[in-house]
């Protein structure tokens, strides 16, 4: 049985009566011409008018075949077998729902061929297989918030198929599982056979997900089967960037930054790579540097590259590489905010004018000179404003001596730390166990000291003074200090201590008493981190504020406690991103909005919080710098890039993909799709593809025959 999917395009059939019209004003036309003698001519005279006729009666025929052939095209034929044809209409009416793969790697090209190319084809053939106007159908895109086309089940094919036209690849990642529960939902409206056709790449990465799922059973209706079409080609090769940081954090003027972005090679081979940096700086001045990379199979590598912030505002990279077959992976964006002086906290219920305090000597090491000159802006205040003071805005907290911390003090400094802050805690006079408990109480589960101090000891009658022997002197909490630095330091006696607990196994010691004790340490904890120091640099404690080295170290701590800031401020495509920078109200003249490098405003939603403004960048679609801008002014800019998860282009065990979701109880089967057409064939053979091929051919062997004629 043979079903037209349109089949008001027959009226197309008309056009037969071109090739009619040409072929009897062809036959009655008459030409005369003057020979000196006719008579060689009358013996072939009745030969060569049948033979004539017997051409142009072929001719006709190969052109009316033409003809028909396109117009049975245009119609849709599909067809359908006995069996299928004799079945009830109104019971076995089929739904379908196309779960289209839209992550990052179908962008990858094969042979100059999109895979997100091949997937259009495989799901326009799989919608050309069903009766229209009696099945129902649906397509949910799969990105990283899967969403159906058509709110419901539709029996709108040519709808369906006209948003498939337009359908183009993301640059997110793809969220499966959600997609299959959305497919699951439209299917269970209907209650007749129901199939979800899965058109995917097969990306490892995008499906491991999905195999942690075991709810799937509980998602789809009772009797859904899974049909997975996998796009086939050839072997999958890419080179990607990936995880563009920078250090430090917050660049000062005049001080050397370092970008750097990784690079691998998902290659079975050796490459040789040029990476190529633009460094624009104020909007205006712009450098270029580049670099040549081998890189083995497999191998990654981290390019750095160096730069002097020459002044405050926003330094953006852009990274890159020649174009292959994955291009949205071949670039990798940075934004950088650099300060003229950076603001950093200390923390201190003692007098910061009064000599000898831990305030006193903390305040003088971050601003020696005292005047505009400091890379440090350093701010004072007391434990009880911690509550009611915008930590987000320091660089770096340092807390000395404390009165006993109220619940809402412990609470602002371990949100602080949480949302990426780092923090230096000094351990001298006062409640130090009770306020270390606190913070430990408000961490929670997690864990935020690298150890619980146990009590305080002194070594003031000791005949051996205690002091610092070793340390990572290599990590780059120390790697400015020479060997003439290091020896400073161990000539530095401490009268009362801190006795450290077992440190935890998420902490990392980083300097040791002369006692085998630690001294020093940091942990990690949700974004950002906290240093734990069993000493105080008040004069009581020991002489370590006096000597030029603790001046260096402060500095060096106020740069680099935060030096993972910025890979969290890499964010994908489809992701909203919330601008830590909270805006003053002034600040803000006209109307916050984000935009492109283009200058194209984007979605984008603001939140007023008593007298400061937050923004958030709401679900970007592609990579690149986005900037915050008020008016003609950029207050603040983040680097959005594809997640490095999508530019591994291996592809999962589809036998092992089928057999787990066989395990949760669902039928499924595989269809390989290899070009441009599918072997999937739901429940007809579309005919309107030979019908093409047939006049095609129709029309070759006209032009063959005239050719021929003719010589």
């Amino acid at each position: 049985m043979i079903s037209l999917t349109t089949p008001l395009l027959l009226t197309g059939l008309t056009l037969l009566a071109l090739p009619v019209i040409a072929h009897l004003v062809n036959r009655h036309s008459r030409q005369t011409l003057i020979f000196p003698t006719i008579a060689l001519l009358e013996a072939v005279t009745a030969k060569h008018a049948r033979l004539s006729r017997l051409r142009r009666l072929i001719l006709l025929l190969l052109r009316m075949l033409a003809f028909t052939c396109i117009v049975l095209a245009f119609t849709r034929p599909v067809w359908f077998n006995e069996g299928y044809a004799n079945q009830s209409h109104a019971n076995d009416t089929a739904a379908v729902v196309l779960v289209l793969d839209t992550s990052a790697s179908t962008n990858q090209r094969i042979d100059g061929v999109s895979i997100s190319e091949r997937m259009r084809g495989t799901a326009k053939q799989t919608l050309d297989a069903l009766r229209s106007g009696t099945d129902v159908a649906n397509i949910v895109l799969a990105d990283s918030a899967p969403q159906a086309i058509f709110p419901r089940l539709t029996a709108n094919l040519p709808g369906l198929q006209n948003e498939l036209s337009q359908f183009q690849p993301s640059q997110e990642r793809a969220n499966f599982s959600t997609a299959l529960g959305i497919a699951g939902k439209l299917l269970s409206e209907h209650t007749g056979k129901r199939d979800i056709v899965v058109i995917s790449d097969m990306q490892a990465a995008n499906w491991s997900d999905f195999l942690g799922n075991d709810a799937l059973s509980e998602m789809l209706p009772k009797g859904t089967r899974v049909r997975f079409a996998e796009i086939k080609g050839a072997a999958r090769e890419n080179i990607a960037l990936h995880n563009p940081q920078h250090f430090p954090s917050r660049p000062l003027a005049d001080q050397t930054c370092d970008v750097t972005v990784q690079i691998t090679n998902y290659s079975n081979q050796t490459k040789q790579v040029p990476v190529t940096v633009v460094i624009q700086q104020g909007g205006n001045q712009e450098t270029t540097q580049s670099q040549t990379l081998s890189l083995s199979a497999g191998e990654q590598q981290t390019v750095t590259f160096g730069t002097t912030v020459p002044a405050a505002g926003l330094l953006t990279a852009t990274f890159s590489i020649p174009n292959d077959d994955l291009d949205v992976d071949n670039r990798a964006y940075l934004a950088v905010e650099t300060s003229a002086r950076l603001p950093v906290l200390v923390v201190s219920d003692d007098d910061p004018q009064q000599p000898g305090t831990a305030a006193y000597y903390m305040m003088r090491a971050l601003m020696p000179r005292d005047d505009q000159t400091d890379p440090y802006a350093a701010e004072h205040i007391r434990s009880r404003e911690l509550a009611d003071k915008p930590l987000e805005q320091y660089a770096a907290v340092f807390v000395g001596y404390l009165a006993q911390l109220s619940v809402e003090a412990a609470g602002a400094i371990v949100n602080y730390v949480d949302a990426g802050g780092g923090v230096v805690f000094f351990c001298g006079d006062g409640p130090v166990k009770e306020n270390l408990a606190a913070l430990q109480v408000t961490a929670g589960e997690r864990g935020l000291l690298p150890w619980m101090p146990e009590e305080r000891v002194r070594f003031s009658r000791q005949p051996e003074p205690l002091r610092i022997t070793s340390g990572r002197w290599q990590s780059r909490w120390f790697r400015e200090f020479d060997e003439q630095s290091q020896l400073a330091v161990s000539q530095i006696h401490f009268n009362q201590v801190w006795a450290a607990g077992v440190p935890d196994p998420n902490a990392e010691v980083l300097l040791m008493f002369s006692d085998g004790r630690p001294a020093l340490g940091s942990r990690l904890f949700g974004r950002g981190q906290l240093v734990l120091a069993g000493f105080s640099p008040d004069a009581t404690s020991s002489d370590l504020g006096k000597h030029g080295t603790f001046v260096a170290w402060m500095q060096i701590l106020a740069k680099s406690l935060r030096p993972e800031e910025e890979r969290f401020r890499n964010s994908p495509p489809g992701k909203t991103y919330d601008f830590p920078q909270k805006f003053a109200m002034e600040s803000a003249d006209g109307q916050l909005r984000i935009q492109t490098e283009d200058g194209i405003a984007v979605p984008s939603r603001t939140t007023t919080l008593a007298d400061r403004i937050s923004i958030s960048l709401l679900e970007p679609q592609t990579s690149g710098i986005y900037r915050v801008t008020d008016g003609d002014r950029t207050l603040a800019a983040v680097g959005i890039n594809v997640d490095p998860r999508e530019s591994d282009l291996e592809a999962i065990n589809v036998d092992r993909l089928q057999g787990f979701v066989a395990s949760q109880g669902v039928e499924t089967d595989l269809q390989i799709a290899g070009s441009w057409e599918s072997s999937l064939e739901y429940t007809g053979r579309p005919l309107w593809g030979n019908c093409l091929t047939l006049a095609m051919c129709a029309i070759g062997c006209e032009m063959f025959l005239l050719g021929l004629w003719r010589r």
